[in-house]
């Protein structure tokens, strides 16, 4: 397993890398330099101004002297300042990751809590009625854009209804809130992107389970396990569903880079201060630094997310892990 492990580690250095290089190009093969947006509305700015900025921000450099000098700083966890704040981009990423993990890791926690049990009793009586309801209402929701059920929610529970906050997550008057208070207002303002997210994201592991309960529900030990006894719910969570959660692993392994990137159509649609929120603003405004730090970041978690998965079925499947050692 050591071995394995070193392996797998060496070999995501040149994949990252690889995902680096593609990324750098994309972003310089883009219309428009950062300091278009820095001076395009400075009717002061001239040509040699431009030229003087551009030089101050290594940008006249050849593409290749300035991938080096970024690769070299990021190696080094330096992730430079943002071409439109001027501030550093660690301390940027640093304020809005808190919002982004506790949206994300309150998604995915109901995604759990709701997917497992859904998809366990869809697979008891695959074609009965639950499960032709389940499909039907879940599959809505994978098949919805996210953004678009995001702006239909402002209009029903905001707007209309007046139920619930519609942007941000804090009320106007949230700093004479105790802190009580606030932590109330900031989980009201949640409740609608959070919502919407759980019910995108449902549909998806909800069917994994429920595949993966329906295979394991026609294997010889489940048949034993009734033929003994054995209560129903232990058959089902005990035997079945144990058994059944090797794609769940998988799943959770690649969500891992989204509770640090965030929801950036949700973000956005909510006006909330997060990662995604802080991305796409990168994008639109050229800013490279804060682009490419938060590719790279996503990429790394991404390969880690995959190892981790990795490792997680070689410790629940002895298979996997013998055939590994081998």
């Amino acid at each position: 397993m050591a071995a394995y492990l070193i392996r797998r580690l060496l070999s995501m250095i040149p994949v990252l890398i690889g995902i680096t290089i593609i990324s750098f190009g994309v972003m310089k093969l883009a219309p428009g330099r950062p300091t278009d947006v820095m001076l395009d509305f400075n009717p002061k700015a001239s040509v040699e101004a431009r030229e003087r900025m551009e030089q101050l921000l290594g940008l006249n450099q050849p593409l290749h002297a300035q991938y080096l000098n970024w690769l070299r700083r990021i190696v080094t966890l330096n992730f430079d300042r943002s071409f439109r704040y001027g501030r550093p981009v660690a301390d940027m990423m640093l304020e809005r990751l808190p919002i982004t993990v506790t949206i994300n890791v309150c998604a995915l926690l109901l995604i759990l809590g709701l997917a497992i049990p859904l998809g366990v009793m869809a697979a008891v009586r695959p074609g009965g009625w639950f499960d032709r309801l389940t499909t039907l209402v879940v599959f809505v929701g994978y098949s919805t854009p996210a953004f678009w059920l995001g702006l239909l929610g402002i209009a029903i529970f905001g707007v209309q209804l007046g139920w619930l906050p519609v942007s941000g997550l804090h009320a106007l008057d949230a700093e004479a809130m105790s802190w009580v208070g606030r932590t109330f207002d900031v989980a009201h303002h949640l409740v609608l992107p959070v919502g919407i997210m759980t019910f995108v994201g449902l549909a998806g592991l909800s069917r994994y389970v429920r595949s993966g309960m329906v295979e394991v529900l026609r294997q010889d030990y489940i048949r034993t396990a009734r033929a003994k006894g054995l209560p129903e719910s232990a058959v089902l969570f005990r035997h079945g569903l144990r058994n059944a959660l090797l794609p769940i692993i998988t799943i959770l392994g690649l969500s891992l880079p989204d509770l640090i990137a965030g929801g950036v159509v949700m973000e956005t649609v909510f006006a909330i201060p997060g990662m995604g929120r802080l991305f796409y603003d990168a994008v639109m405004a050229r800013d490279q630094n804060v682009v490419m730090a938060l590719v790279t970041i996503g990429a790394g978690l991404t390969l880690l997310g995959n190892l981790l998965a990795d490792l997680a079925y070689a410790y629940a499947d002895p298979r996997i892990r013998v055939g590994k050692d081998q």
